[in-house]
Order: C-alpha cells, then sequence, then structure tokens
C-alpha cells in the first residue's frame, strides 16, 4: 500500500518535473506571482532538480532490493553531479533533465547487467568486491533504515 504510494509520487513528479523543466508556464503561466516575481528560470531549475529530490528518493523509498537498489544508489549519488555540472555546458534545462533521464536510466541496465554476471546468489561475494569507501557511501545512503540497528539484515 505504501509502496504504491510512493511510486504514485515518483510519476506524478517526473511528469510534473518534465513540464517544469520545459515549459513552466503551462503549470503556473495563470498565476500573476509567476510572472511579477520573474518565477520561470527558478522553477526550470527545480524541474531538473526533482531528480534527486523527489524521484529517485521516492523510488529508494520503497525498499527495492537487488539491482534496482543499486541502480537507485547510484543514481542518487550521480544526479546531483550532472545537476550541478551541466549548467556550464547547457543553459536548456529540458536537455539537462534529458541526460539526469538518461543517467537514472543508464544506471539501470549497468547494475541490472551487473547483478547478471554475479553468479553468487547470496550478496556475500558481491560484496566483498566493494572497496571500504564504497561500503562506507552505499551503507550511509541506507541510514534509517533500520539497519544501523541490526533490525534488517
Amino acid at each position: 500500500c505504501i509502496k504504491i504510494f510512493f511510486m504514485e509520487k515518483a510519476v506524478i513528479s517526473f511528469g510534473a518535473s518534465y513540464v517544469m523543466a520545459t515549459n513552466p508556464s503551462s503549470l503556473f503561466g495563470g498565476f500573476d506571482w509567476y510572472y511579477y516575481n520573474s518565477m520561470d528560470i527558478s522553477i526550470t531549475v527545480l524541474g531538473y532538480w526533482f531528480w534527486w529530490l523527489f524521484i529517485i528518493p521516492s523510488l529508494r523509498s520503497r525498499r527495492p532490493r537487488g539491482f534496482e537498489k543499486d541502480a537507485l544508489d547510484i543514481a542518487f549519488l550521480a544526479t546531483p553531479i550532472v545537476s550541478l555540472l551541466a549548467p556550464v555546458v547547457t543553459k536548456d534545462t529540458g536537455l539537462i533533465w534529458d541526460v539526469n533521464f538518461l543517467l537514472v536510466s543508464a544506471c539501470y541496465g549497468y547494475a541490472y547487467l551487473k547483478d547478471q554476471n554475479d553468479d553468487d546468489d547470496s550478496g556475500n561475494k558481491k560484496n566483498k568486491k566493494k572497496p571500504a569507501w564504497l561500503k562506507f557511501i552505499y551503507n550511509s545512503l541506507d541510514f534509517g533504515s533500520g539497519q544501523e540497528r541490526g533490525v534488517r539484515q
């Protein structure tokens, strides 16, 4: 039930963020404050930051396992880098949104292919391959999920 809510939130955020990044006046053009305060640039920037702020966290809130968890962990770490560096190359917020979309898709593809190549189903071998600094980062991402208290294994 709650997992469905988080998935719906991610889908709604996905659609709203695309419109915000490409044509925010279609959502907010009817409000006086939109033109009076020059909110268009702020809303378009927020549109491509939705990936890191809302979409990926909503998908991670479902507590996925396996390759999807790995994909979302990598995407959560990589999307802010893209969102910070892409405006140096282009000012087209729709293009930056597309790059974030492609990045998340590539993370899913990479994690899926990496998971297919793992022959150990227990996850022990997979965990041993990771360097200590990467294990620390992944464990830090899971803080608050019960693992720090030993609730979940």
